[in-house]
């Protein structure tokens, strides 16, 4: 019996084998002209690899999503409807219409690897309380005065910065964030790719890349078969989060009709 292997990721080098068999540049051991030492290979892994995120983050596939927390929002210093508290990449500002009572904080920040926000939950800071799950203001913060919760959350730009906005609150609250998050680039053939049966979809990304560099005809078939590989793995997605089983149907037995 074959032992199994220690992961269900595949490598770059994995790809890069599987590239070389669909553009027929694997005759040669380790390949002719797309070898892993190739200068381009890693760049044209990580094009295939973010093309398929993309594909794939469409659909809401759990991989590109995570869980973080950020700690102890800063209370507002004077109760104003239009007081803001933005969380930034690199730092939270407290910020009133007339400027007075506004503050810099060094921490928290948004979680780096975050695209967008999904969900936001919160509770007070230092307890072990439930979260609570907050509102997402799409048409802009309610009108109403800061009491102990958060309340409401807005995905915005402060000052050419993503950010996300709160009211603010009259106690430090905490808040749990689910996000949608962009995975790490790869940078050696070793690295495994980590998402779960991306090899094929992302081979044939790689040959559509490479062939297309070098005009060749054979590209957009390479790109079609991409695309089916792609939609494969959207519908088992779909399918997992519809919670809709899939099985053929029987030839014979109760219940079948001709």
């Amino acid at each position: 019996m074959p032992v199994l292997g220690g992961s269900a990721y595949g490598t770059v080098g994995d790809i890069l084998r599987k590239a070389r068999v669909i553009l027929n540049d694997a005759k040669v051991p380790g390949g002719d002209i797309l070898k892993d030492t190739y200068p381009g290979a890693i760049s044209l892994i990580n094009i295939a690899y973010e093309r398929i995120q993309g594909e794939l983050s469409s659909v809401g596939v759990e991989v590109l999503t995570d869980y973080a927390w950020i700690m102890a929002i800063p209370v507002v210093a004077t109760v104003d409807p239009e007081a803001r508290i933005i969380v930034t990449d690199s730092a939270t500002n407290r910020i009133y219409p007339s400027g007075l009572g506004d503050a810099f904080f060094a921490a928290p920040i948004l979680p780096p690897d975050m695209i967008v926000p999904l969900k936001l939950w919160e509770r007070q800071n230092g307890t072990a309380n439930f979260a609570i799950e907050m509102r997402q203001a799409n048409d802009g913060l309610l009108n109403l005065a800061q009491s102990l919760a958060l309340v409401d959350w807005k995905w915005g730009t402060y000052q050419s910065n993503d950010c996300l906005m709160f009211r603010g609150a009259l106690q430090v609250q905490d808040v749990k964030i689910k996000y949608e998050k962009h995975l790490w680039s790869l940078a050696a053939v070793t690295d495994p790719v980590p998402i779960r049966g991306v090899d094929n979809a992302a081979a044939y990304q790689v040959a559509k890349v490479f062939a297309a560099a070098r005009g060749s005809e054979i590209a957009g078939a390479f790109a079609k078969e991409g695309e089916e590989e792609i939609f494969l793995m959207q519908s088992t997605a779909v399918r997992r989060t519809q919670r809709i089983p899939s099985r053929r149907i029987p030839y014979s037995g109760r219940g079948y009709r001709h």
